[in-house]
């Protein structure tokens, strides 16, 4: 009994393991389906489910990560072309797709920067917002401000001196319009010079006068300038010097420091190789136009993707038919039966005894061999602009090398010394790219294809291989994901050879009896396929395409507004001033918010920002007191009872106090529902991922965070919220260690969805006790119109291996 009992279990486990083995062959074999179909979504689901099953199966991981390379190309390609043709709302959301399928993927990430600008600017009017480089800049102008020059008044005046006046009596004059004190140098010299001016600002008028006279100023203060000649020697004695220290990302340090030499002469520049920068001093100006040159070339290089798939062929065909001799000779010799020599005395008794032949034994051959060898390759590299990619496809093969040393002669014999190189046999593939502005791509190939045709016998009895090659040389042009066919790399070698004998071989049909033909041939053929992919450009803005105008050979100006004046036009180091606290402290929120904090697929695009970050720790924004709603102290959270557990509240419930779920009409929220959120070590436990809007949604991305240590993501499924299997579209990816990546999105033109409910469900299973915490994180919730909608977000508190309920005030999280 007890035998048949455990017959029944190791067959009920047998069972098991063919349904498991059965399934997954299955869920392969659909990927693979959905692949030739160029389903490469569908594809990556299916990747996605077998990897979860068994994530240690590496043929599973490459497969999912070619499938969301190329979904994610797919979606990229798709949403050029609605780029282009000025469909920005669908372009947004064919970049967002491709972005989270290909986080590395930084073309398709700054085209998705720059749809989410032309949205926001086509929506709202408004100038795209500052990046972080510019913030950056503004910062940096801002702590090295020199004394600025302010006029007490901005209107424009007339200067009319038809007749040549004293220049000291303008500069008087001008002072006095503008409330300037005007202070001369002791070795300054008057001078009478005639000048009509209409219609121009305080800085226009000193600029024109210095220009005129030969002089220059300095500002002692707001209201004080110093008039000087203009001369090397009083440039050096009152113009202030500056010292800034410029951090390059990309560009090579030594070439910007030459490039500086040479355009604006500077000398006092000191390179910091430690940390790829550069600390130049120098007056106020040239460091102004240093920065806009350093600017403008300090640029990341282009990127792209060359997918190579090769294909090599080879074809051996072999036919040896006929009758072939052992040796084409016949042997005759004496033998009279002794082992001694054949004496002069022995040529008597010769006869036909005496006499011994030696015949060929006959062969008959009839072998006919056809062979056929492909290799087939399908690598994807990933080249920097200007930089080589080599790949190699192939065998290395020793040859041997023979080398004599005179040194170790012994006897008068020189001792050959053999040693063994290793050479590259196969497919060598060479690749230089260069990216164009029209989005072109330029490939430098050398391509290389060798095999070994033969050995020949070197010295000392050892054989010397024959490698035959084929080189090509090219460079050619292609379009973003244009594929460049490659292919007649042929090499034919046939071979015909026929032995017998002489006459009765030649004859038809029974020449073969008296004769063999043998007939061998080799064909080798290579194809190979590129296709580039643009995955990172070089962030080229239209100021960089503006000229830079700096003045004269002998006094290096930067034309954006005297450093000296105050204007509206954007000095060295002009930065905003006469804002309140508050409004310093609105500005620098807003920034804080634009910063980029992974991925973010809603942020940017227009409308109200999904939530309001905290400021880093360790930074004081501006003093004064900073807005309620955004920095101000949280009020006392209100407690429930702690054993009350309220699960999935209804909507009347969640209608009013601190804790609803929905804050406002316009906002999104996102939580979490659950029949209980205490569990042992090892339980598995369901927990919804809801959603609560009163207007309706169409596209749902998220990231849902958790800590590993303590919690194991089982299985993700789909919910209810946005329809049913067909009319909505959820893609769930683990490969994160502690992240969940959602994607729910409704299919083709369904219309929204408004309301509350289930978006996926996660089945989590509780690994160490303690107490851990999943929270969301990037969500960008868009509707109908592809607008962002404003998100709040609540996380979940889960309670492991203890059943006391948590201490003091219940989060919002513990009512769901």
């Amino acid at each position: 009994m007890r035998s048949e009992l455990k017959i029944g279990r190791w067959l009920g486990l047998a069972l098991m393991i063919v349904v498991i083995g059965c399934s997954s062959f299955a869920t392969l074999r659909q990927a693979q389906i959905a692949e030739q179909r160029g389903d490469w979504d569908t594809a990556v689901l299916h990747y996605l489910d077998l990897t979860r099953r068994d994530p240690g199966n590496a043929r599973y991981k490459a497969a999912l990560m070619r499938a969301k390379i190329t979904a994610a190309q797919t979606h990229f390609e798709r949403g050029k072309r609605f780029h282009e043709a000025g469909v920005f709302e669908r372009a947004l959301v064919e970049y967002q797709q491709a972005v989270q399928l290909d986080p590395t993927n930084q073309y398709a990430a700054v085209e998705l920067d720059r749809v989410r600008e032309q949205i926001a600017t086509a929506r709202a009017a408004e100038p795209a917002p500052l990046t972080l480089d510019e913030m950056k800049a503004r910062t940096r102008g801002a702590s090295a401000q020199p004394p600025v020059l302010n006029p007490r008044s901005k209107e424009p005046i007339s200067l009319n001196f038809p007749k040549p006046v004293s220049i000291f009596d303008i500069y008087r004059a001008l002072g006095k319009a503008y409330g300037i004190n005007v202070l001369f140098d002791p070795n300054l010299r008057d001078q009478n010079i005639a000048i009509e001016l209409a219609e121009v600002t305080a800085q226009d008028a000193l600029e024109i006068l210095m220009r005129a006279a030969g002089h220059f100023y300095k500002v002692v203060d707001e209201h004080s300038i110093i008039v000087a000649a203009d001369n090397p020697q009083n440039r050096r004695t009152y113009e202030d010097l500056v010292i800034q220290t410029f951090f390059l990302s990309n560009a090579e340090m030594k070439d910007v420091m030459n490039m500086l030499r040479g355009l604006i002469g500077t000398k006092s520049a000191t390179p910091i190789e430690a940390l790829n920068a550069i600390a130049i001093r120098d007056t106020a100006d040239k460091v102004k136009v240093a920065q806009r040159i350093i600017e403008s070339v300090d640029k990341s290089k282009a990127e792209v993707v060359v997918d190579v798939e090769l294909i090599q062929v080879n074809t051996t065909k072999l036919l040896d038919l006929g009758v072939s001799l052992s040796g084409y000779q016949i042997g005759q010799s004496l033998d009279f039966g002794g082992e001694g020599p054949i004496r002069f005395s022995d040529l008597q008794n010769i006869n036909r005894q005496s006499w011994a032949l030696t015949v060929p034994s006959i062969l008959y051959d009839f072998v006919k061999t056809n062979s056929d060898a492909q290799l087939l390759a399908k690598p994807q590299v990933r080249i920097t602009e200007g930089e080589k990619a080599n790949l190699h496809i192939g065998d290395k093969v020793p040859v041997p090398v023979t080398t004599f040393n005179t040194a170790g002669t012994i006897g008068g014999n020189i001792v050959p010394m053999t040693s063994f190189q290793y050479q590259d046999v196969g497919i060598r593939i060479q690749i230089e790219p260069r990216v164009h502005h029209n989005k072109e791509i330029t490939l430098k190939l050398k391509i290389e294809v060798s095999q070994i045709t033969g050995y020949i016998s070197g010295s000392g009895g050892q054989s010397q291989p024959i490698i035959g090659t084929r080189n090509i040389e090219s460079t050619i042009r292609l379009k973003d994901g244009e594929t460049n066919f490659l292919a007649g790399l042929i090499r034919t070698d046939e071979t015909k050879a026929e032995s017998g004998l002489p006459g009765l071989s030649e004859l038809p049909l029974i020449g073969y009896l008296f004769g063999k033909t043998r007939t061998e041939a080799q064909r080798t053929d290579v194809l190979l396929t590129l296709t580039p992919h643009i995955i990172r450009t070089p962030s080229i803005r239209e100021s960089d395409l503006l000229p830079v105008w700096v003045g004269t050979e002998q006094n290096i100006t930067f034309r954006g507004g005297s450093p000296r004046v105050e204007s509206d036009a954007e000095g060295p180091f002009d930065e905003e001033a006469g804002a309140s606290p508050e409004e310093v402290q609105e500005k620098i929120r807003e920034r804080l918010q634009r910063l980029p904090r992974g991925l973010q697929p809603g942020v940017g695009v227009g409308g109200n920002p999904p939530a309001q970050p905290e400021s880093p720790p360790g930074t004081e924004l501006v003093p004064g007191l900073p807005p309620a709603d955004s920095f101000g102290k949280p009020e006392p959270e209100p407690t429930a009872p702690p054993d009350e557990p309220v699960a999935n509240l209804e909507p009347a419930a969640r209608e009013s106090g601190r804790w609803a779920l929905a804050g406002s009409d316009d906002e999104v929220t996102l939580g979490f529902a659950a029949e209980r959120l205490r569990l042992a070590a090892g339980e598995e436990i369901e927990l919804a991922l809801t959603v609560e809007t009163a207007r309706p949604v169409s596209h749902l991305p998220l990231v849902v965070v958790y800590d590993p240590a303590h919690v194991e993501v089982v299985a993700v499924a789909a919910g209810e919220f946005l329809g049913g299997a067909g009319e909505r579209e959820v893609l769930a990816d683990l490969s994160h260690p502690g992240e969940i990546w959602l994607g729910a999105s409704r299919l083709g033109d369904r219309p929204a969805v408004a309301g509350h409910g289930t978006v996926a469900v996660l089945r989590l299973r509780a690994r160490e006790a303690g107490t851990t915490e999943l929270a969301i994180d990037s969500a960008a919730p868009l509707g109908p119109d592809l607008a962002p909608r404003p998100v709040r977000v609540l996380p979940a508190r889960l309670l492991i291996g203890t059943t006391e309920p948590p201490r003091g005030p219940r989060t919002p999280t513990e009512w769901l």
